[in-house]
């Protein structure tokens, strides 16, 4: 099954809710929304019938984006499938070392209408050398929380280790730029982040191909 995120917050073929919650995926090019409704559980909605197989699929590429989220739903509230829950803490969201420069004002104002308190923000953590947690993801969350005075999170730990043993590169070039925490990093338009943050990551992972 090919899976692909819609990351445009302007679709007919899903629920506005479900776009400022990035839940919308496409597999083999079928709708599949995930609304996230707890800081566990997600309702799944498609246009063809849920087999087990399709849903854990389907599942497995949404949380490759929210690997917190282990239960699944249907639109009655059935339980369709469940994995095993993922360890989370809570910490103060000064303490976390961001790993990225700016966010997107456009992708800040659609996730400031779903948070509200520390449970709506779960994010994926790695330790770096010096014992300090690096967000792997969540980083508009995080800032858009930061803004509206939320200033406690939940945490885990990403499962991805080949991930996380890269992206101290990331963090080490924040603190060349000042930037130590969340309230740190720039506000930029969309356009702007496009040019300056997605600029510097294509740049990087050209460099790393060069390189082997």
């Amino acid at each position: 099954m090919e899976i692909e995120r819609v990351n445009g917050y302007s679709d007919p073929r899903f629920p506005q809710e479900v776009l400022h919650q990035h839940g919308a995926f496409l597999a083999d090019g079928v709708p599949w929304a995930f609304r996230v409704v707890s800081d566990r559980g997600a309702v799944v909605t498609t246009a063809q019938p849920i087999t087990p197989e399709a849903l854990a699929e389907a599942a497995e590429g949404f949380r490759f984006y929210a690997g917190h989220i282990t239960d699944f739903y249907d639109e009655a509230g059935t339980l369709l499938l469940s994995l095993p829950p993922v360890e989370r803490w809570e910490v103060d969201i000064d303490a976390l070392q961001p790993s990225q420069f700016s966010v997107d004002e456009d992708k800040c104002a659609a996730v400031d209408t779903f948070l509200h308190t520390a449970a709506d923000l779960v994010i994926p953590v790695t330790e770096l050398a010096d014992g300090t947690l690096c967000t792997m993801d969540g980083h508009t969350r995080l800032y858009a929380a930061w803004r509206k005075g939320i200033r406690r999170a939940m945490v885990f730990r990403a499962s991805d280790q080949d991930m996380a043993a890269g992206i101290a590169d990331f963090a080490a070039e924040a603190r060349k730029r000042g930037i130590f925490h969340i309230r740190d990093m720039a506000l930029l338009s969309h356009e702007e982040q496009e040019e300056q943050w997605d600029g510097w990551c294509d740049a990087w992972f050209a460099a790393q191909g060069e390189a082997t």
